[in-house]
């Protein structure tokens, strides 16, 4: 390889390390008549660690649970800063639960990354106005597996949308879902799939985004035909990025979308 593809993918692997972290969402199996419990991933998928504090801010809305009356916030409660809950227990049905990742200027000079954008930073390298959103599908009731909830776009500025529910999917089945930009279909999107136990290599020290089982790209429709190969949970991302309105002030409005899932039998 010569040098200066050397340097422009080290260039590449700095201005993409700070983001390797991806924000999504788990829910624990629940029942009808019970309280639904969620957590906020934001790390290594799929593990939850806790949320360091000079990004608490980030996250100071609340996740939401969506249901036929529209959405309502979850409480913070549990052990750890990442863990939700609904106010009161759920019935029967199929929801989304939401997680937002507060927009936030991220800049980077010779001296690393700060929270910041090129107004405070002069000498930034790089600079993004970074979003993210986290969904994810939760079949309250072993025999939910409605669409009326969770096949309609709920606004994240850039949204997975399920065309169908994933309880309805089986192994090798094409599950069709369709990416969002401000509301508007994404064509030729990257988007790509992984599910919890395809990468176990440790990413704690490289944080890079965990090697992914799936590739394909939006037709013009904004709509790809994810396969998923086993059953397990698994997490849909897709990424965008368009030039930030004000060069003077930042280059780049990134954002970052999942979609998580179960497919197939879900423990007790």
């Amino acid at each position: 390889m010569k040098k200066t593809a050397l340097l422009t993918l080290a260039a590449l692997l700095c201005t993409t390390s700070v983001h390797a972290h991806r924000v999504w969402v788990e829910t624990a199996h629940t029942h009808g008549g019970e309280i639904l419990k969620a957590e906020l991933g934001y790390g290594e998928f799929p593990e939850m660690e806790p949320i360091a504090k000079d990004r608490l801010h980030i996250f100071r809305k609340p996740m939401q649970l969506v249901t036929e009356k529209g959405k309502e916030d979850l409480i913070q409660k549990g052990k750890f800063n990442y863990q939700y809950q609904s106010k009161k227990p759920v019935k029967d049905g199929s929801y989304l639960v939401l997680a937002e990742y507060q927009p936030t200027f991220w800049s980077k000079n010779k001296a690393g990354w700060k929270q910041v954008s090129m107004k405070e930073m002069i000498d930034a390298d790089y600079c993004e106005q970074t979003r993210m959103y986290g969904k994810n599908i939760v079949n309250v009731g072993h025999e939910s597996a409605d669409t009326k909830i969770i096949t309609r776009p709920v606004g994240q500025g850039l949204e997975i949308v399920p065309l169908d529910n994933p309880a309805n999917i089986h192994v090798g089945d094409r599950f069709k879902v369709k990416v969002l930009f401000n509301g508007e279909p994404l064509p030729d999107a990257v988007v790509t799939a992984t599910f919890d136990g395809f990468d176990t290599s440790d990413r704690s020290k490289t944080h890079k985004v965990e090697a992914q089982a799936f590739y394909d790209k939006t037709g013009s429709n904004g709509i790809v035909e994810v396969i998923p190969l086993r059953q397990g949970f698994w997490k849909i991302n897709v990424e965008h990025k368009t030039d930030f309105p004000d060069q003077k002030i930042c280059q780049k409005l990134a954002s970052y979308t999942t979609m998580t899932f179960q497919i197939g039998h879900q423990g007790h």
